[in-house]
């Protein structure tokens, strides 16, 4: 009994965990969204100049 309520609760601890970071990767891709969107020439310029 003991192990399958640890399991469980390290599940609950898991999908948590998964959450906050699918949410904080959807956060950081709508900021970089919007960033991209606000100065799509400055975004570009230095990803190039990193390539060249």
């Amino acid at each position: 009994m003991n192990t399958r309520k640890l399991l469980q609760s390290r599940s609950k601890l898991d999908r948590a965990i998964i959450a906050s970071i699918l949410a904080t990767l959807g956060v950081n891709l709508l900021y970089l969204a919007t960033q991209l969107q606000a100065a799509p020439a400055l975004a570009v310029i230095p990803t190039a100049g990193g390539l060249a």
